[in-house]
C-alpha cells in the first residue's frame, strides 16, 4: 500500500510537471483550418522531397575561377558516398535510441542553456578569427550609421562620397533602396553605445542573435510538440547547424532579422494555444524590428495574416483578424516612418526605389551567377527611368511578359531555369556563410581557423559536413511533413514557420535569388525534421523484425 501510495504521488508529480513544461493547446480544428494547413503541407512536401532528392545527386558550389563573382556552378556528387554516410547515420540514430533512458533523464533546460552558450563560443571564435570589414551594401549601411552618429546625413541626400557612388549616377544610394534605412536605424543605435570605431558590435549582436534565436526554435518545438525526445532532437540539430553561426560576419540585418522573426512566431503560437492576448504584444513589437532590420522579413507577415485569419474562423475570435490588420498597419507604417524621419535629419526627399515588380523582372531573367540571381536589370531600369517608378514598373511589366511568353513557348527552358534557380539557392550548402567574409578585407591577418576555413583541411572537412548535414536535414523534413499527415498535427500551430519557409521559397522561385537569401530559413526546418526523426524512432516496425528474425534462423535450420 505504501508503495502504491508513493507511486500514486511520483506519477502526480509528473503529471503537474508536464502541465508546467508545455503550453495548453485548444486543440479543435476546422474544415477550413483542416483544408489550408494540409494545402500548405502538400506543397512543400512536393518542393523539399524534389529538393531533397537532388541534393543526394548534386551539389550547388561557386566556381573557384570566380569566386568572387558568385558564379555557381552544379557538380554531381558521389551518390554512393552520400547513401553511405545517409546510412552510417541512421545506424547511429537506432543505436542512440538505445540510451533514451539516459537522456530522459537530462534536464532541457540545461540543454537550452548549454547551446545559447555554446552558440556564442563558436560564434565569437569566428568573428575574431577573421575580423571581417564590410563591403558592398553592408558597407553603405555602415558608413551611413556611423556618420548618423555625428550628425552628418551626406550620405543619405546624396552629397557625400559612398560605395560605387558612381554607380548610381550621383544618386543617393536611399534613393534605390530606401528600406535600407531601418537596418541604418537599428545600426545607429548600436554604434552610439558602443562606438564606431568598427561593425564589430553588430558582428558580436549577430553572434548573440544567433544564439537567441535557436534558442527561440528549441521553446517553438516544446511548445507545438510537448515531447521531451523532439525538442532534444531539436538541440542537437541546432547544435551542428554552423552556417547561422558563420553568417554573423555579415554586417547585414539578416540574422537579427531572423532571430526577432523566430520569437515573434513563438508568441504567436502561444497566443494560439491560450488566447492570451498580452502575447500579441511582444509578437507585433518583434515582427516590427524583423521587418526594420531585413524587408524580406514582410513574408512572415503574409504569413501570421493568413493564420491569424485562419484563427478567426476557427475560434471565431474577430481579435484576431483585427490584430492582422494592426500588424500589417504597424509594420509597414514605422518602417515608412523611419524613412520619413531619416529625410527630415537630411533635409532631403527620396524617391520610391526599386520596386517589387521590379525585383520579379531581375527574378524571371538569367545571371551570370545562376538563373534569377542578381544580374542588375532592375537597377539599371530604375536609373535608365530616371528614378520614375510609374516609367520603370510599366517598363518591368512588358518584360516579364515577354519571358512569360518565352517560358510558355519553351517548356524545357522554363523547367530548366527554374530548376536551376532552386537548386543554385536551396542545395548551396554553405549558404554563402564562409563566402561572405572570405571575399572582402580584414582589420586584421586572419588567424589559422580562419585560413583553415578559408584554404585548409578544416574549409575541406566543412564543405563535405554542410552537404551531408543539409541533405540529412531535408530528408527529415520530407519525412517530417509526412508524419504530420499521418498522425493528424497539422494545425496552425505546426504549419505557422512551415507557411513561412513555403512563403520564402515561393518568393525566391520568382523573384531576386541567392543562396545567402536562403540561410535564415534553414534553422526553421528543423522542429519539423526533428519530429520526423523522433517519429521514426519510435515506430514498432513489426513487419521488419520478423523478417529479419527469420533471416537470422535459416543458419541454424542449415546447422540442425
Amino acid at each position: 500500500m505504501k508503495n502504491t501510495g508513493t507511486k500514486n504521488k511520483n506519477s502526480k508529480n509528473k503529471s503537474i510537471n508536464n502541465k508546467k513544461a508545455t503550453v495548453k493547446t485548444i486543440s479543435r480544428q476546422s474544415t477550413f483550418e483542416f483544408v489550408i494547413v494540409n494545402i500548405i503541407c502538400l506543397f512543400l512536401f512536393v518542393a523539399f522531397g524534389y529538393i531533397a532528392i537532388m541534393s543526394f545527386l548534386q551539389t550547388s558550389v561557386f566556381d573557384e575561377a570566380a569566386y568572387s563573382s558568385e558564379k555557381v556552378l552544379y557538380e554531381m556528387d558521389n551518390i554512393a558516398l552520400n547513401i553511405f554516410c545517409t546510412a552510417v547515420f541512421t545506424v547511429f540514430v537506432f543505436k542512440m535510441k538505445k540510451h533514451y533512458d539516459f537522456f530522459a533523464k537530462i534536464d532541457l533546460r540545461f540543454m537550452e542553456v548549454g547551446l545559447v552558450i555554446y552558440t556564442i563560443l563558436l560564434g565569437l571564435i569566428w568573428i575574431f578569427s577573421v575580423a571581417s570589414i564590410p563591403a558592398a551594401d553592408s558597407q553603405n549601411v555602415f558608413e551611413t550609421a556611423t556618420e548618423a552618429t555625428l550628425g552628418d546625413y551626406s550620405s543619405i541626400s546624396g552629397n557625400g562620397e559612398f560605395y560605387n557612388s558612381a554607380y548610381y549616377n550621383g544618386h543617393a544610394y536611399y534613393n534605390f533602396y530606401p528600406f535600407q534605412l531601418g537596418f541604418v536605424f537599428i545600426s545607429e543605435m548600436i554604434y552610439r553605445i558602443f562606438g564606431i570605431s568598427s561593425s564589430m558590435p553588430v558582428q558580436v549582436l549577430n553572434v548573440i542573435c544567433v544564439a537567441v534565436a535557436y534558442l527561440g526554435i528549441a521553446k517553438i518545438t516544446k511548445c507545438v510538440f510537448k515531447r521531451r525526445s523532439i525538442e532534444f532532437i531539436t538541440i542537437l540539430l541546432l547544435a551542428g547547424c554552423f552556417q547561422p553561426m558563420l553568417f554573423c560576419t555579415f554586417v547585414y540585418g539578416n540574422i537579427i532579422g531572423m532571430c526577432c522573426a523566430i520569437w515573434a512566431s513563438y508568441f504567436l503560437i502561444r497566443y494560439f494555444q491560450t488566447s492570451k492576448y498580452l502575447l500579441l504584444l511582444p509578437c507585433a513589437a518583434l515582427l516590427v524590428l524583423a521587418t526594420m532590420a531585413k524587408y524580406n522579413n514582410m513574408i512572415y507577415l503574409v504569413a501570421f495574416a493568413v493564420m491569424l485569419t485562419v484563427h478567426t474562423v476557427k475560434e471565431k475570435k474577430w481579435q484576431s483578424i483585427a490584430f492582422a490588420l494592426a500588424l500589417c498597419v504597424a509594420t509597414v507604417g514605422i518602417n515608412n516612418l523611419i524613412i520619413i524621419s531619416y529625410e527630415s535629419r537630411a533635409n532631403t526627399d527620396l524617391a520610391d526605389g526599386v520596386s517589387q515588380t521590379m525585383y520579379l523582372d531581375m527574378g524571371l531573367n538569367d545571371s551570370y551567377m545562376a538563373p534569377g540571381w542578381y544580374n542588375g536589370i532592375a537597377l539599371e531600369t530604375y536609373k535608365s527611368s530616371n528614378l520614375d517608378n510609374k516609367i520603370a514598373d510599366q517598363r518591368a511589366l512588358n518584360d516579364i511578359k515577354n519571358r512569360l511568353n518565352v517560358f510558355g513557348s519553351n517548356p524545357g527552358y522554363a523547367i530548366d531555369f527554374f530548376g536551376k534557380k532552386i537548386v543554385s539557392q536551396w542545395n548551396e550548402p554553405t549558404f554563402e556563410s564562409i563566402w561572405v567574409s572570405e571575399v572582402k578585407a580584414h582589420s586584421y591577418n586572419v588567424n589559422s581557423i580562419g585560413n583553415g576555413m578559408y584554404n585548409g583541411s578544416l574549409g575541406q572537412f566543412f564543405e563535405l559536413y554542410f552537404n551531408l548535414y543539409i541533405q540529412i536535414l531535408y530528408v527529415l523534413f520530407v519525412i517530417g511533413i509526412y508524419c504530420l499527415f499521418l498522425k493528424r498535427k497539422t494545425n496552425i500551430e505546426t504549419t505557422l514557420l512551415l507557411l513561412v519557409i513555403l512563403g520564402g521559397f515561393g518568393y525566391h522561385l520568382l523573384f531576386e535569388g541567392k543562396s545567402q537569401y536562403i540561410l535564415t530559413y534553414i534553422p526553421l526546418l528543423i522542429p519539423t525534421a526533428a519530429f520526423g526523426m523522433n517519429t521514426i524512432l519510435e515506430g514498432k516496425y513489426t513487419k521488419v523484425k520478423e523478417i529479419v528474425g527469420k533471416l537470422k534462423a535459416i543458419p541454424e535450420k542449415k546447422n540442425a
